[in-house]
C-alpha cells in the first residue's frame, strides 16, 4: 500500500494496474488471483479511526460482495489543506489450489477546503456498469455534502439509524428521503434507502413472527392491545429508534392507525396511541392500542433492543415476550395464553457484525417494502415531537 504522489484519476488507475500485477506475481502456491468486482461501494469517514473500521469491513465484504471500495476520509476542519490517496487489494485467504478472490480499495484522505474535490475524484474512479452504493455512517448522513454531489449516480444509500443524533427529526428525514430521494433532473436512478439499524432488528422480527406461525396462537395476533418495548441506550445518549421502527413494523403489518395525538411523553418514556379494528364486534368497531417505548437499565449490555412484549387483554388474555437472556448471545421467548401451558424457548442469537449487516443490505435487489412501510408509520409517531427534543432523549 503506497501513498500516491499525485492525486488524479489516471494516476490512481495506473497504480491499481501495478498493484494487480504485483499481487499476481507474489501469490504463492500457484493459486490464480481473481479480480472480482460486483459493485462500487463509496464510504465516507470523518476521522482515521472510522476509516480503519470501514477498511476492515470492506475486507470482510469480499467474501460475499467483491467490490471497488472508494473510501473518502473527509476532514474539512483540519489544516494544512492536503489531499492524498492510496490503493490496496482486499483478498480472501484461500486454500491450496483454490483461486484467490480479491476486491480493491482506493482511499482518499482530504483535509481543509480541498475536501470539496473528493466527489469529482470519486466520480472519475467509479468502475463502469456496476451498481453504486453510498454508505454514510455517523450522526448526520443527510447533511453530508457527498450525498448531494453523488445523488445522481448512486443506486442505494446506506445509513445507520442507531448513530443518529436527532432521532425524531432524522426519522422524519429518513421517511422523506424514502418517499422522494430528490434525484436531480435527468437522473435515471431511483435511489433506495437502507438502514443498518433496521437490519439489526431482523432476528427480533423473525422471533416475534414465529409466535403466530402456529394455528392455536394465530387468532391472538389481531387481538393485541398493548406493546412494551425496552432498549439499552448507548451510554448517556438515548436513541429510541429501534423501538420506533419495531412499533412502525407492528402497526404497518397489523393495520394499526396512529391517533391524531399519537405520542405522549413521560420523561424518557414514549407512549404511542393507535387504534385497530375490533375483533368479533362489528365492521366499524375499534379498540385502542398502546405502545410503550422506554430505556432499560442493563449495566455492561450492548446498546439496542432488550425486550419486546405483546399483550392481548380483551377476551382471552395472551402474553408474548421476546427478551435478551441472561446467557449472552441468546434470546428467550415465551408465550402464555389463559388456559394453556406456557411455552418457553431459549434461542441462540448472536448480534450480527457490521459487515454482516452491510452484506445483508447489499443482497437486496430492490426496495425493501416492509422497511419502507415501517419507516413511514414510525415517522408519523414523531410528527408532534420537537426536533431535537427531550421526548426522544436526543
Amino acid at each position: 500500500m503506497n501513498t500516491l504522489p499525485f492525486v488524479d484519476s489516471a494516476t490512481i488507475e495506473g497504480e491499481l494496474q501495478r498493484l494487480w500485477q504485483e499481487t499476481a506475481e507474489t501469490t504463492t502456491g500457484g493459486e490464480a488471483v481473481t479480480r472480482a468486482l460486483t459493485l462500487n461501494l463509496i464510504a465516507r469517514a470523518t476521522d482515521l479511526a472510522m476509516a480503519e473500521r470501514i477498511s476492515a469491513v470492506a475486507g470482510e465484504l469480499v467474501a460475499s460482495h467483491p467490490n471497488r471500495t472508494l473510501l473518502a476520509i473527509c476532514r474539512p476542519e483540519e489544516a494544512p489543506p492536503r489531499i492524498e490517496a492510496w490503493v490496496q487489494a482486499n483478498c480472501l485467504l484461500s486454500g491450496p489450489g483454490v483461486p484467490q478472490v480479491c476486491g480493491e480499495q482506493i482511499s482518499i484522505d482530504a483535509r481543509g477546503p480541498v475536501t470539496a474535490q473528493i466527489a469529482s475524484l470519486i466520480l472519475a474512479l467509479l468502475a463502469p456498469d456496476l451498481p453504486v452504493v453510498l454508505w454514510l455512517p455517523g450522526p448526520a448522513p443527510f447533511d453530508d455534502p457527498l450525498l448531494t454531489r453523488l445523488l445522481g449516480v448512486i443506486d442505494r444509500l446506506i445509513i445507520d439509524s442507531r448513530d443518529l443524533a436527532d432521532p425524531a427529526g432524522d426519522l422524519r428525514r429518513m421517511a422523506a428521503f424514502d418517499r422522494d430521494p430528490g434525484t436531480p433532473p435527468g437522473g435515471a436512478r431511483r435511489v433506495t434507502l437502507s438502514d443498518l439499524g433496521w437490519a439489526a432488528l431482523t432476528p427480533w422480527r423473525e422471533l416475534t413472527a414465529q409466535f403466530f406461525d402456529t394455528r392455536p396462537l394465530l387468532p391472538h395476533l389481531r387481538r393485541l392491545d398493548q406493546v412494551e418495548i425496552g432498549y439499552v441506550p448507548a451510554g448517556e445518549r438515548l436513541n429510541p429508534m429501534p423501538g420506533l421502527l419495531i412499533a412502525g413494523w407492528l402497526a404497518a403489518c397489523l393495520d394499526w392507525t396512529p391517533l391524531e395525538e399519537a405520542v405522549s411523553v413521560e420523561g424518557a418514556t414514549l407512549r404511542l396511541h393507535l387504534r385497530r379494528p375490533a375483533v368479533g364486534v362489528g365492521p366499524r368497531a375499534i379498540r385502542l392500542v398502546t405502545i410503550i417505548i422506554a430505556p432499560v437499565g442493563a449495566p455492561g449490555a450492548a446498546p439496542g433492543l432488550a425486550t419486546l412484549r405483546l399483550r392481548a387483554l380483551d377476551g382471552v388474555s395472551a402474553d408474548f415476550h421476546v427478551q435478551r437472556a441472561d446467557e449472552q448471545g441468546h434470546i428467550l421467548t415465551s408465550a402464555e395464553v389463559a388456559g394453556h401451558v406456557p411455552v418457553r424457548r431459549l434461542t441462540r442469537c448472536v448480534a450480527p457484525s457490521l459487515a454482516e449487516l452491510l452484506a445483508a443490505e447489499l443482497r437486496l435487489l430492490s426496495r425493501d417494502a416492509m422497511f419502507s412501510a415501517a419507516l413511514q408509520t414510525a415517522a408519523r409517531f414523531t410528527a408532534g415531537l420537537e426536533s431535537p427534543g427531550t421526548s426522544t432523549g436526543a
